[in-house]
């Protein structure tokens, strides 16, 4: 079995077009992931170096535990600025020794935006937390007078979700800002795995080999089950590849790994997360439920690829598929329609919609967060698919005629 799976790869995924698929999506998303530093980035060395200089020269100060000393320190040079550009009459000079950037307004704007900004959303989050905890335990005195035992569940799992959080560092966190919520690579993911499945089942019928390999001792259902496997592998791989890649290209273009410890919710983006996971375990996390979600798509691939002759109908269907599941994700992202959102398998792909806010969907009267129910409809389907690209393959005719003979007998 595992010769016949490692024949599988080097037939269908050890061929010189799909490596060279991946080394020039290599280079696209590493261009990707440069230009969203460039046009997102206003500390960015190569368009902003001035910026760029005060920025670092300022966070050994500012940055760590924030205290109060810290915050007065940070006012006490903030609120002159916020003063003289109140009314738009300070100086416009670029060369002002008295500023760091040389402008009294860029000065300002620079500590708005990365420093008294994210400081004082990082101070007020504990209190926020604590509101909504609040108004969970509130709502659960409610719904338990009423009998709701449903609405009751739910607000208890928020108030322990929310209970205790708060965020106490400052520190550099664009690059995980943009990094987590980055999904051009799945797209790449997604290009190169269609491209590199279609043909998986198709090859044998364009040939008319198909039949001929049922008469042999590994063919039919062993031969899909060493396909399937050696397609799992493949698409392990590539997600493996691409996802390191993502976060070797945001560690290097944006120059800094700082933020890595703090928790998910001190990007605001995830103020409302429904985990309390580090920056860096949800980072694991969201690749590990990506790679599985790619493996779902890859076996829907496979089920409409096995049903064809002819590789360019199931490359154009899949091709169909794929551009429905992302239209459907775009259009049920950010609405009330949970269970119709986790449904798609694409969701699991580009998974920080799942993760930046607390859903639930209604599960035998128990209240399941959308993510974990997303996950059991992903594992779900990809069992379903499964059996059926086994099932649907043909038997081996010479397993059949032992079988047969050993019957008589």
């Amino acid at each position: 079995m595992v010769n016949l799976i490692k024949y599988e790869l080097k037939k269908h995924f050890l061929k010189r077009s799909i490596l060279i698929a991946i080394l020039i999506f290599s280079v696209i998303n590493f261009i990707k992931i440069h230009s969203i530093y460039q046009e997102n980035s206003y500390i960015a060395e190569s368009t902003s170096p001035i910026w760029h200089e005060v920025y670092w020269k300022l966070y050994d100060q500012f940055s760590g535990v924030i205290t109060q000393e810290k915050i007065e320190e940070l006012l006490s040079i903030y609120r002159p600025l916020e003063q003289k550009t109140a009314d738009l009459t300070a100086s416009t000079r670029t060369d002002d020794p008295n500023t760091y950037t040389g402008n009294v307004y860029s000065d300002y704007y620079l500590l708005t935006r990365y420093y008294v900004q994210p400081m004082e959303y990082a101070y007020m989050y504990q209190f926020a937390a604590n509101d909504i905890v609040g108004t969970a335990q509130n709502n659960m005195i409610f719904y338990d007078e009423i009998g709701n035992k449903y609405k009751y569940r739910e607000n208890q799992m928020i108030a322990k979700l929310f209970a205790n959080r708060s965020i106490t560092d400052l520190s550099y966190t664009e690059m995980y800002q943009y990094y987590l919520e980055y999904d051009f690579s799945s797209l790449l993911v997604l290009l190169i795995c269609l491209y590199g499945l279609v043909g998986v089942f198709v090859s044998e019928k364009e040939a008319d080999m198909d039949t001929l390999l049922l008469t042999t001792v590994s063919g039919g259902r062993k031969t899909v089950l060493a396909k399937i496997i050696a397609s799992m592998l493949f698409i392990f791989v590539v997600c493996l590849w691409f996802w390191l890649l993502d976060f070797v290209g945001f560690s290097i273009i944006f120059g800094s790994l700082e933020g890595a410890a703090l928790p998910i919710y001190t990007l605001k983006s995830f103020e409302n997360a429904c985990i309390n996971l580090s920056m860096s375990q949800y980072a694991i996390v969201s690749a590990v439920i990506k790679t599985g979600g790619m493996m779902v798509l890859g076996e829907i691939f496979l089920l409409i690829s096995s049903a064809s002759k002819n590789a360019m109908l199931p490359f154009s269907a899949n091709l169909v598929v794929t551009g429905i599941a992302i239209l459907h994700k775009e259009i049920m992202e950010g609405s009330g329609y949970i269970l119709a959102k986790i449904a798609n398998p694409f969701i699991l792909v580009a998974n920080s919609e799942l993760f930046r806010q607390t859903e639930f969907v209604n599960f035998l009267g128990i209240p399941v967060q959308s993510y974990v129910g997303a996950l059991g409809l992903g594992i779900l389907m990809g069992i379903v698919f499964l059996f059926l690209l086994l099932f649907t393959g043909r038997k081996n005719a010479i397993v059949k005629g032992k079988a047969g003979a050993n019957n008589e007998l």
